[in-house]
């Protein structure tokens, strides 16, 4: 049964099943993903036993010592995605699925776009001191 998109650095329960819970924390690069079990709350851990697509793509998993596992955000767009998580336990395979919200990543243009027209005054500035530069190197 599917949640409400998890907040970005707040835990948020992605997915819930009869015997599983889906807690998911995002941060700029990464995301954090903890399985428990609802009965007992503990955690299930170990490499291969969670498996992770994004948006239909098979992405990896890094299994942390204190039973999260990590999924890299690298070259991932931002906003809503839909995140389905595998998990082998008790001799069953259980699918989990849910949406999260992926921070969005600024471009260098976005943040020129948020300081006006200061920025583009820097960087103009900036420009011509390479031009000068460049000359000058010419002329010797």
């Amino acid at each position: 049964m599917p949640s409400a998109p998890a907040s970005p650095n707040a835990p948020a329960i992605v997915a819930r099943s009869a015997l599983l819970k889906l807690t998911v924390t995002s941060s700029d690069d990464s995301l954090a993903l903890r399985v428990t079990r609802r009965a007992n709350h503990q955690l299930i851990t170990g490499a291969g036993n969670v498996t992770a697509t994004l948006d239909g793509h098979r992405v990896p998993l890094t299994a942390q010592l204190g039973g999260t596992y990590l999924l890299s955000l690298r070259g991932r767009d931002g906003g809503n995605q839909s995140l389905s998580v595998v998990v082998a336990h008790d001799g069953i395979r259980e699918l989990l699925t849910g949406t999260v919200s992926l921070p969005r990543h600024r471009s260098m243009l976005d943040s020129l776009e948020g300081h006006g027209m200061a920025a583009w005054w820097v960087l103009n500035v900036a420009v011509i001191l390479i031009a000068v530069l460049v000359i000058s190197r010419h002329r010797k």
